[in-house]
């Protein structure tokens, strides 16, 4: 008798599965990027944001930290730039966007050392400074994680979930500073969860790189009364304020306070159509629709969130505690949706409380799968469609991409964010056992 046989992947498991759609994943990031950079269109495609902070480097070195805010400074640095590889730009050009780099001078001289160099190397440096301190951190991360020597199959596939995440990707690609972020995140979760609130305020300190995500974890701390945690956040905030006070001057803090009134009323170079919070939504409905309704949209999901965040901490879980962590995830996740100033790469501050909850098993693995290939599938999708519609209606609906990026983004934020809901709900209705065993033992 002949053997049937059997069809290709038949005997395939959801791991299998679910690794084969890791690698799918690794190989189109993996042909984006060399696509990208083989095109040779260093800043217009990749390390914009570079860019900016290598142009407030070669600022701080040439006038001062205190100039560094200077729009007129920066456009003329990285239109000088622009023309030195290559691009035809006038110097007078006022069309052209300029990318400010808004942060506290304290965070600003590893540039000052990178200016010089050419920014296209001083890029590829600080990308593969980047990315060795996110795979050593976050190996590190899941050693101290690990609840027994049985899980250290299971951490290699977390490791490849959080490296293959949208928001690693776009930090990369754009040469951003949010591996700072995760650092951070994860040193104040590793604290946190050893009892030590002192320390861990003092990494929660370094989250000033991006001061909007603090809008929700300083009030909230404040309300859980948790002193020792707050008196670290002052201690590494007073540092870094007044090392950006005595290096920028009161001039230059001005000039930074501006710069983000600016950024928030809508400068070009925030691109808000492509960020993954509510005023994302907002802006596109009303582009959309042209109308203003997007606004109503916008409010209404800032007060669903605060709301969601309320419900949240209502619980009051011990500080140090797994369901505290848990909380402090809802958090950020709902800062991401409400702040006025969010894109995808700054979602690597979730990275770290990811690990935890995966390590023991407090969100389902479903979720974080999805939060991680979600985006790069929704990528690829719009890549063929785009090519569809171009052959069919000759229309380009490229400028589209960016838009359907950030509402993948957005919604599996929100997923997170109603994850962990589900689970302080589920609580309150069965007793949760939670695994024994300290997860970051120094």
């Amino acid at each position: 008798m002949k053997r049937k046989s059997k069809l290709l992947f038949s005997n395939f498991k959801l791991e299998n599965w679910e690794n084969l759609i890791l690698f799918a994943v690794f190989s189109f990031y993996l042909s984006q990027f060399g696509f990208i950079v083989g095109k040779g269109s260093f800043p217009r495609e990749y390390g914009e944001d570079y860019l900016a902070f290598w142009s407030a480097g070669k600022i701080a070195d040439e006038k001062g930290y205190s100039e560094i805010y200077d729009l007129n400074n920066l456009r003329s640095i990285q239109i000088q730039e622009l023309k030195a590889l290559g691009f035809l730009v006038k110097i007078d050009d006022l069309s052209i966007p300029i990318v400010p780099a808004p942060y506290f001078s304290f965070f600003v001289p590893p540039f000052r050392l990178l200016s010089r160099v050419n920014p296209e190397l001083g890029y590829w440096i600080w990308t593969i400074f980047n990315l060795t301190v996110l795979v050593g951190y976050l190996v590190f991360v899941l050693r101290k994680t690990l609840l027994g020597e049985s899980s250290l199959s299971s951490s290699k596939k977390i490791l490849w979930l959080m490296l293959l995440s949208f928001p690693v990707f776009s930090n990369l690609l754009e040469g951003q500073l949010n591996v700072f972020l995760l650092v951070c995140s994860g040193e104040f979760i590793r604290y946190v969860a050893s009892k030590k609130p002192v320390l861990s305020g003092l990494w929660l300190g370094g989250l000033l790189l991006k001061p909007q995500l603090l809008i929700l974890i300083i009030p909230i701390i404040l309300i859980m009364r948790n002193w020792k945690l707050l008196m670290g956040f002052i201690i590494s905030s007073g540092v870094i304020l007044m090392t950006s006070l005595f290096l920028s001057g009161f001039t230059g803090m001005n000039e930074l306070i501006n710069l983000w009134t600016k950024s928030s009323v809508g400068m070009a170079a925030s691109a808000p159509v492509n960020m993954i919070n509510w005023r994302m939504v907002g802006v596109n409905l009303n582009t959309l629709m042209n109308i203003s309704a997007g606004w109503a949209m916008t409010g209404l999901g800032i007060t669903l969130t605060i709301l969601a965040v309320y419900f949240l901490i209502k619980c009051s879980p011990p500080y140090g505690s797994p369901l505290w962590v848990m909380t402090i995830l809802g958090v950020f996740s709902a800062t991401l949706a409400i702040t006025w100033h969010a894109h995808y790469a700054m979602a690597l501050v979730l990275v770290p409380f990811l690990i935890y909850a995966s390590s023991y098993k407090l969100l389902p693995e479903k979720i974080i799968f999805l939060w991680v290939v979600v985006t790069p599938v929704v990528m690829f999708g719009m890549m063929i469609f785009s090519l569809f519609v171009l052959f069919l209606a000759k229309t380009n609906i490229n400028n589209y991409n960016g838009m359907v990026i950030a509402f993948s983004g957005f919604i599996f934020n929100l997923a997170i964010l109603v994850s962990v809901i589900q689970f302080f709900y589920d609580r309150s209705k069965q007793k949760y056992s939670v695994p024994e065993g300290s997860p970051t033992q120094h």
